[in-house]
């Protein structure tokens, strides 16, 4: 659920509420990680780009992604720059979309999230060569994808409440994944580079559950390794930890959120 914050509310109270309604994304002055996620919410807040009232997928694209990027996007903003979040809920609406079916499971928002169906990616529009694309849901099964940590860490976090046993299960299954540096699952073994948003999830799913991670420390660390001088965050990493790729608007938002968590 989005919230709008008007000008004369109480800056205490404003606080107060964004603690209620969004509880995994509040946090305070004082928080362990208070100068990363300000690096991080502006690099969000300078991609905004005015008249579409959207986010890039990253600085100089020409495409922006609906879901999950903007989606995503908006709800991290949403504390610190409301008007801008406002904007970009009011854009995502505006092209005719309403939701993409997976990722707002890590806002309680997907009705049915487990089990994976396959996904599409749509083209939604063309804006003067500025191409608006979001990504779908369909009714067909995704055969295989307990083999995936990212999926194992998100089935976990939508059944913490509904069906805790199997979320559980989920979550150590993707555990057993882990090789030291990150995620060895079929997509690194094929890129041989390790996922950034990955380290995220496991965070997410962690605190969602009430687990412990093994290498929480060390995950935390390589996060705040991988956060670019943009304060954005890259997307990849290698086994020696070495940062791979860009900085784009989806694994920022992940490790946001990740960092958020009290």
């Amino acid at each position: 659920m989005s919230c709008s914050v008007t000008r004369t509310i109480p800056p205490l109270f404003v606080l107060f509420a964004l603690c209620i309604l969004h509880p995994t994304i509040a946090w305070s002055a004082d928080h362990g990680f208070a100068a990363e996620i300000r690096k991080g919410e502006e690099f969000l807040a300078k991609l905004f780009e005015p008249g579409l009232d959207l986010l890039p997928e990253y600085k100089g694209a020409k495409v922006y992604w609906l879901y999950h990027d903007n989606y995503l996007a908006a709800k991290l903003l949403e504390p610190s720059h409301p008007d801008l979040a406002r904007r970009i809920h009011s854009s995502i609406h505006r092209f005719g979309v309403e939701q993409s079916g997976k990722i707002e499971l890590l806002f309680g928002e997907a009705k049915k999230p487990v089990p994976f169906r396959t996904y599409q990616l749509l083209e939604v529009t063309n804006v003067s060569g500025k191409i608006i694309k979001t990504e779908r849901v369909t009714n067909n099964l995704l055969k295989g994808w307990e083999a995936y940590s990212d999926l194992l860490l998100m089935a976990a976090i939508a059944q913490a409440k509904s069906e805790p046993r199997e979320a559980r299960t989920n979550y150590h299954r993707a555990l057993q994944l882990w090789d030291g540096h990150g995620f060895a699952d079929p997509a690194q073994k094929k890129s041989g580079i390790y996922a950034t948003y990955k380290l995220a999830l496991a965070i997410i799913a962690a605190d969602t559950l009430g687990e412990s991670l093994p290498f929480r420390a060390g995950t935390i660390e390589q996060l705040k390794r991988l956060q670019s001088d943009s304060g954005g965050w890259i997307t990849d990493y290698t086994s020696t930890g070495t940062a791979h790729g860009l900085a784009n608007v989806e694994t920022t938002c992940i490790a946001l959120l990740a960092l958020k968590r009290r």
